[in-house]
């Protein structure tokens, strides 16, 4: 398998010591999250957040690229590393990043801990289905873990090591917990102020109903039909910050951005700045940086969809000037598949087919090209 070339390879340059590291500007998301925590713990001079092979190429020495590059690996001369799953048709031919800088620093995680990473590695690949089979596991207060990464430089040179230092010693600790336990971990969402929004928006704002409710109970909670639907459940998060108590305050701040976005989602939808196009599945364009996901919950909350009805988001994409990214909830599976988007204008399709980005001169004109390849 190419991959466990490339993790030999990397395990190569960290045993050499004096390398640099480079994932994704931008959304940042758990998997690679935790594999700039492994790679900094492991040696990496820098870590870097950059999106295109010209500022990669920028980077001097040598460099393990991870949760990114596939696309232009090509591009890249043979100090360069990749460590990256978006280049498969299937999500099975690959693990995350996660798990492949995981392999290549030689991480040997606890139990509890390995369990919890080991479904960051399958959420990051398959989305939320996964919850069908994760039991209690799921995702809670790794929304706070990646948007506070993510937040620290959207591009650029990752400054706040003291974080990765701490989610490092979380991956390592040996903090043991049965699951009731993880209770504590939950009463973080108590200190949240969304609360009014809560009740007023209640899908948009439905992982932190969960949290608040899981505060008394995680388990039941976290097998909860409402806890199939989002997605929640007990995460690495959440064991992060019982494991680590510094790393709370760093949490509860990622949470306050993660829910301030939704709260701009809730805003939007409410303001009415969105274009609706129909067509044989509904398509919602807006104009701005929205996560797609609690806009859609939002114009539920709204009247304006319904859970049932064939939907997709377009919104500006973060990472790619003049780019949007379309989204589509994991129900939808069947009508609406990214893959089967063709040319040019196509940056990205994920290997699940939930997610795309592409080239457009509006949300608008991205979303009508989609649906003209969708159902052609």
């Amino acid at each position: 398998m190419a991959w466990l070339d490339d993790v030999q390879r990397a395990a190569l340059v960290v045993r050499r010591g004096g390398f640099k590291a480079v994932t994704h500007g931008g959304v940042a998301h758990m998997d690679d999250t935790l594999a700039a925590a492994l790679l900094h713990r492991h040696g990496a001079e820098a870590i870097y957040r950059y999106n295109t092979p010209e500022e990669v190429l920028a980077v001097e020495g040598d460099v393990v690229v991870f949760d990114i590059g596939d696309s232009f690996r090509d591009k890249l001369p043979e100090r360069y590393v990749v460590l990256d799953h978006h280049g498969v048709r299937d999500p099975a031919e690959e693990p995350s990043s996660i798990v492949q800088v995981a392999l290549a620093v030689g991480a040997k995680p606890k139990p509890l801990p390995a369990t919890l990473i080991h479904y960051v590695d399958l959420f990051d690949r398959y989305g939320p289905a996964v919850k069908r089979w994760a039991g209690p596991y799921g995702n809670s207060l790794n929304n706070g873990v990646a948007k506070y990464f993510g937040d620290l430089a959207p591009t650029g040179r990752v400054k706040d090591v003291k974080f990765l230092d701490l989610l490092a010693d979380a991956v390592y600790s040996a903090f043991e917990a049965d699951l009731p336990a993880f209770a504590e971990a939950f009463k973080l969402a108590e200190k949240l102020p969304f609360a009014d929004l809560a009740q007023k928006f209640p899908r948009t704002f439905h992982t932190l109903r969960l949290m608040l409710e899981a505060a008394k109970d995680p388990v039941s909670v976290s097998m909860s039909r409402d806890a199939l639907e989002a997605g929640f459940g007990i995460d690495f998060g959440a064991y992060a910050v019982m494991a680590v108590p510094e790393l709370e305050p760093y949490v509860l701040k990622g949470l306050e951005r993660h829910y301030a976005e939704a709260k701009k989602a809730a805003e939007t939808a409410a303001a009415g700045r969105y274009a609706v196009i129909k067509g044989p599945v509904t398509a919602v364009a807006v104009e701005d940086h929205v996560p797609p996901g609690p806009l859609w919950n939002a114009l539920q909350d709204l009247g304006v969809l319904t859970a049932a009805e064939p939907a997709f988001v377009v919104v500006k994409d973060r990472r790619n000037p003049g780019a949007y990214t379309l989204w589509r909830p994991d129900r939808h599976a069947n009508a609406v598949d990214f893959r089967r988007l063709q040319g040019p204008e196509v940056i990205f399709k994920h290997a699940t087919g939930f997610l795309a980005v592409v080239k457009a001169e509006s949300a608008e004109a991205a979303a009508r090209q989609a649906l003209a390849q969708l159902h052609a």
